[in-house]
């Protein structure tokens, strides 16, 4: 179900905000050339606040360990092969909506559960 995270009005390209829907915590970005998007806010490394990064409008910088994700995809530029999970968002009535069911942030340190091979 999607909820509001932003007023779109708050938003500024190339720049991030971080917002908290449903108990989710999660940094909007705004990629220079593209639309807002809600990514994961702790970074899949050591689970370190991506809210105190680095945003160039195109790289999102971690300052604890100076990994590095694609603004527009989540995808990690600098450390080990990861992604931060994306929630689905759309824009309504002057407001950033975001779904946050059924996604679970990505760590590199709790893999998701193995699924038992079939008998």
């Amino acid at each position: 179900m999607y909820e509001k995270a932003a007023d779109i009005a708050r938003l500024v390209e190339g720049k991030y905000e971080v917002a908290v829907v449903k108990k989710t915590l999660l940094i909007i970005l705004w990629p220079e050339g593209g639309q807002p998007r809600a990514f994961q806010a702790l970074c899949p490394h050591e689970k370190e606040p991506l809210a105190d990064g680095r945003f160039d409008g195109k790289v999102l910088e971690c300052r604890h360990h100076d990994w590095r994700f694609d603004g527009a995809s989540g995808k990690c530029l600098k450390g080990k092969p990861c992604h931060l999970a994306e929630y689905p968002s759309k824009i309504e009535n002057g407001a950033l909506l975001v779904d946050v069911d059924g996604i679970a942030p990505i760590y590199l340190d709790n893999p998701p559960p193995k699924v038992p091979a079939a008998d």
